[in-house]
C-alpha cells in the first residue's frame, strides 16, 4: 500500500487541535503513460530554473507525480500584446487520470490572458494532477483564470503558483463547482518592487465534498501590493478547510498584503475550518488578514426581502452576488452563463 504524503503542510504551523496544519493524502495509483493530448512547446522551457528555490505545490510527492507521470504538456512564451488563450481539458472515461502541467512566461512589456477550464464527463473514478505555474516579467501584464468544473468520482490535486517582477501585475482567478476530494495549493511570490496582485477565488461545494486549499502571498520587494478575496458555499455535508497567508519578508517595506475568505454555511451538516494568517518581518508595512463563517447577514436579507424578493430569492440574490465578481473574469460568455447556471442550481434552497 503507498505511504501516505503530506499535503498542504504550514509553513508556521497553527494549533494542532485546529487540523490544518496539514493533510494526509494516499496516492491513488491510476496513472497512464498514454499522452492526453499533444500540448505545445513554442520554445525550451526556462521555468524549472526560475522556481527551483521556490515553495510551491501541494508537496514534493505530489509534484515528483507530476513530473513522472505527466502527459499534458503546455508551455507559451508571450511577447507583446496577445488575446486570451483557452486551454480546455476534460476528464473522460477513455482519460481518466489526466496529469498536466502548464506553463506560462510572460516577457517582459508583455499583455496576455489565459483561460484553463478542468471539466469531466466521466462515470468511472478519475484523478487530476495539476500544476499551473507563470512567471511575469518587468512590467508585465498577465490574467490567468483557472476553473475546477469536475463532477462526481473525481480527485482533484491542483498547485498553482506564480513570480511577479517589477512592476508586473497579475489577475489572478481560481473557481471550484465540483470535484468529490479536491486539495488546492495557490502560492505567488511578488519578488520585484512595485509588483501587484490581484485574487480572487469562488468555492461551492455539496454533498459529502472535501476540500483543503492552501493560498500564500509572500512579499519580498519594496512597495508591492496583494489582494486576495475567497468566497464559498457549503452545503449538505461538505467540509471546507482553507489556510490563507501574507508573509512579509525583510526587504519589502511599504508592502501591502491583505487576504480574506468568506465562506456561507447553507446547512448545519457542513464543516467550515479557515485561519487567516498574517506573518510580518519588516516595519513600515500594511497586512490585513480576515475570515468571516455563518450564514447570510440578516440585515441584508431583510432589506431585499422589504424591497418584494422573497426569502428564497433574497438568499440567492446575495449569494450569487458574492460569486459574481470572480465568475464575470471569465472572457468566454457561454462559459460564464453556464458557470452561472450551475451556482444557480446549487444554490436553490426552499424557504425555512
Amino acid at each position: 500500500m503507498a505511504d501516505m504524503y503530506k499535503v498542504n503542510e504550514m509553513r508556521m504551523p497553527t494549533w494542532r487541535q485546529l487540523g490544518l496544519n496539514y493533510v494526509e493524502y494516499r496516492p491513488k495509483i491510476m496513472w497512464s503513460s498514454k499522452y492526453y493530448k499533444k500540448g505545445s512547446r513554442d520554445v525550451k522551457n526556462t521555468l524549472d530554473l526560475a522556481f527551483k528555490d521556490k515553495d510551491y505545490g501541494l508537496s514534493e510527492d505530489i509534484l515528483n507525480e507530476n513530473k513522472e507521470y505527466e502527459n499534458f504538456i503546455f508551455y507559451k512564451e508571450v511577447e507583446g500584446k496577445k488575446e486570451t488563450q483557452t486551454i480546455n481539458l476534460d476528464l473522460n472515461d477513455e482519460n481518466t487520470s489526466l496529469v498536466s502541467r502548464i506553463d506560462i512566461e510572460a516577457k517582459e512589456g508583455s499583455e496576455s490572458s489565459f483561460l484553463v477550464n478542468f471539466t469531466s464527463t466521466n462515470s468511472k473514478e478519475a484523478i487530476l494532477n495539476s500544476l499551473i505555474r507563470i512567471k511575469l516579467g518587468k512590467n508585465a501584464k498577465a490574467k490567468l483564470v483557472v476553473i475546477t468544473n469536475i463532477g462526481e468520482n473525481t480527485t482533484n490535486l491542483q498547485s498553482i503558483a506564480s513570480i511577479i517582477a517589477d512592476d508586473a501585475f497579475l489577475d489572478l482567478s481560481y473557481i471550484e463547482l465540483g470535484s468529490d476530494y479536491s486539495l488546492v495549493s495557490i502560492k505567488n511570490y511578488l519578488s520585484g518592487e512595485n509588483s501587484k496582485l490581484e485574487e480572487n477565488g469562488v468555492y461551492f461545494k455539496q454533498k459529502d465534498e472535501f476540500m483543503d486549499m492552501l493560498a500564500l502571498n509572500e512579499h519580498r520587494a519594496k512597495v508591492t501590493a496583494s489582494n486576495s478575496i475567497f468566497n464559498g458555499a457549503l452545503k449538505d455535508r461538505a467540509i471546507k478547510q482553507w489556510k490563507g497567508v501574507v508573509d512579509l519578508k525583510r526587504g519589502c517595506q511599504k508592502a501591502d498584503g491583505k487576504i480574506g475568505d468568506y465562506s456561507m454555511m447553507l446547512s448545519d451538516e457542513v464543516v467550515n475550518k479557515s485561519a487567516p494568517i498574517l506573518l510580518n518581518n519588516e516595519r513600515d508595512v500594511s497586512g490585513k488578514h480576515a475570515a468571516s463563517v455563518g450564514r447570510l447577514n440578516k440585515d441584508m436579507l431583510y432589506y431585499i426581502m422589504s424591497r418584494g424578493f422573497s426569502k428564497k430569492k433574497a438568499q440567492t440574490l446575495m449569494l450569487e452576488a458574492n460569486f459574481a465578481p470572480c465568475l464575470d473574469k471569465i472572457e468566454d460568455e457561454n462559459l460564464r452563463n453556464e458557470l452561472k447556471a450551475k451556482v444557480h442550481a446549487m444554490n436553490i434552497r426552499t424557504d425555512e
